[in-house]
């Protein structure tokens, strides 16, 4: 298998190292797929999910190559839900630019779509990525899951609990995951002192996708009544969240990525973009 780590003395930090690897890994050797995939590596999101995975990581130990391999399939994995929802709503643009089924057609979107799924399997192919591979591909089915419920309209008959479900398989358990899979990379204590401290780090990221979605869904204020959910219960999964990672300080190694994950927590719930 490549080795798509590379040395964080030779570059200044982990999404620098990230975004030569994920440029590396966006590659096929057909052209046309190859064109398709260059136009994808070009439309940068937030870098949200990778970011997780590195500073979970860093919380407990130094991110390695599984580290790096993590990030990058949370991060394919993310594009390819992006380019089939895409399809599914029919939505010709994607972060201000033409979204694949626009600038190509809908069965070469699909078809992307797919093939970054699978690319992104191999990425943690090998017996030790077995667990981390295995959170992944539940988080994958409760994702489509979470799009099959969207599907059914939101209703004033226990429309908070409906809201919820939806946005905690569609967004915040891909985040969760992140956050478990970053510290799994690294963790070496002893089952029990492990379980608590994945336990914590999953609690952790769940709200924090949670708070991520809201603040998503207040910004589109695309439908009234998830907006007037999401601005209600916003303010209580914060909490959550932040009490969470101050559950998580006492047993951290990296005060600076506690620090930076307690910012970005912050900023999800008070972005304005």
């Amino acid at each position: 298998m490549q080795n798509y780590f590379i040395t964080f003395a030779v570059m200044k930090n982990e999404l620098e190292a990230f975004e030569v690897a994920f440029s590396e890994v966006l590659s096929s050797e057909v052209v046309s797929m190859n064109r398709i995939l260059g136009y994808i590596a070009s439309v940068k999101g937030k870098r949200l999910r990778p970011r997780l995975v590195f500073l979970t990581a860093r919380l407990f130990g130094e991110p390695n190559e599984t580290t790096m391999r993590t990030a990058l399939f949370v991060e394919m994995l993310h594009t390819a839900t992006l380019i089939h929802d895409d399809v599914v709503d029919g939505s010709e643009f994607r972060r201000g630019q033409p979204s694949v089924n626009a600038q190509w057609d809908t069965n070469t979107a699909v078809l992307t779509g797919d093939y970054l799924l699978a690319k992104a399997m191999s990425l943690l192919s090998g017996p030790s990525d077995y667990p981390i591979l295995n959170e992944m591909l539940k988080v994958a089915m409760k994702m489509s899951e979470g799009e099959i419920l969207q599907n059914g309209k939101l209703s004033t008959e226990n429309e908070k609990a409906i809201y919820l479900e939806i946005i905690e398989r569609k967004t915040a358990q891909l985040i969760r995951a992140c956050c478990l899979g970053g510290a799994m990379t690294v963790l070496e204590e002893k089952a029990e002192e492990r379980r608590q401290k994945l336990e914590l780090v999953g609690e952790f990221g769940l709200n924090l996708g949670l708070v991520f979605q809201m603040r998503d869904d207040i910004l589109d204020n695309d439908d009234d009544l998830a907006t007037a959910i999401a601005e209600q219960q916003l303010p209580l999964y914060l909490d959550k969240a932040l009490k969470g990672l101050d559950a998580l300080a006492p047993m951290v190694k990296d005060q600076e990525a506690w620090a930076q994950l307690r910012e970005l927590t912050v900023f999800c719930a008070e972005r304005n973009h």
